[in-house]
């Protein structure tokens, strides 16, 4: 039951997104769990695409609680919870990845009225010191008045029903075979983060010395640049840069 936890408290943020969005008016049309091809065998799961003849929004919902740090440039942001602290990718990049799919399958790579929204619950307490500058940072309350504050009409009616056809070509309306999608889903990105793990381990263990196992280190010397043990002079460990 520990397990499914992330996964329950997950949807029940993309509910209430979804409540919330509903309210939005007949402008927009709403889609919720698309599965996107993102063009490297795999699919990108985006929580929730609005479309309006004010542009696109793209939203991450983010049902945490505790504090959240985090700068637009980090990997990982951290949440805190009392003394402990949980890291979590950064959801800017992670939506950031989600709009270069849609672009991609949507053949718009130019498209320009496309917004990333990242959708955090209430329970979670802002502590960023900087602004973002690619991206709403908001929490679920302000969402429909974030959207709103784009009011100028940039996608013509032609140009709005043809994403939108597009777009309902990801919905899949069959249980079974949304379940199969997600387990795909799920077991892609195990398999990325697998080879990632492997690269940088990799990559880590060329710059430790095998000698006395410590850090490696590039440096300049007479004929050029080298790697050097930073244990010197007890070790004198070097090889040449490749």
């Amino acid at each position: 039951m520990q397990a499914k936890a992330p996964v329950i408290k997950g949807a029940i943020g993309e509910q209430r997104v979804n409540s919330l969005l509903s309210k939005l008016g007949p402008e927009y049309k709403i889609y919720h769990d698309l599965f996107v091809p993102n063009g490297q065998g795999g699919t990108a799961q985006v929580d929730h695409v609005v479309t309006s003849p004010y542009g696109m929004f793209v939203i991450e919902t983010k049902n945490y609680q505790g504090w959240i740090f985090g700068k637009e440039s980090q990997r990982y942001w951290t949440q805190t919870i009392y003394k402990r602290k949980e890291k979590l990718f950064n959801p800017i990049w992670q939506n950031y990845g989600h709009i270069q799919a849609l672009k991609s399958y949507l053949g718009k790579e130019d498209l320009e009225c496309i917004h990333s929204i990242i959708a955090f619950s209430q329970s979670a307490t802002f502590k960023f010191k900087e602004d973002f500058t690619s991206a709403n940072v908001i929490h679920f309350r302000q969402l429909t008045n974030t959207i709103k504050e784009w009011n100028v009409r940039r996608l013509s009616p032609s140009e709005l029903n043809e994403i939108n056809r597009a777009l309902e070509g990801l919905l899949i309306t069959d249980k079974k075979e949304k379940k199969q999608m997600k387990k795909q889903h799920v077991a892609d990105i195990r398999s990325n983060q697998k080879e990632r793990i492997q690269k940088e381990k990799g990559n880590s263990q060329e710059h430790v010395c095998p000698k006395c196992h410590g850090e490696l280190s590039k440096k300049k010397g007479k004929y050029g640049y080298f790697y050097g043990c930073n244990g010197f002079p007890k070790c004198r460990y070097t090889k040449q840069v490749s």
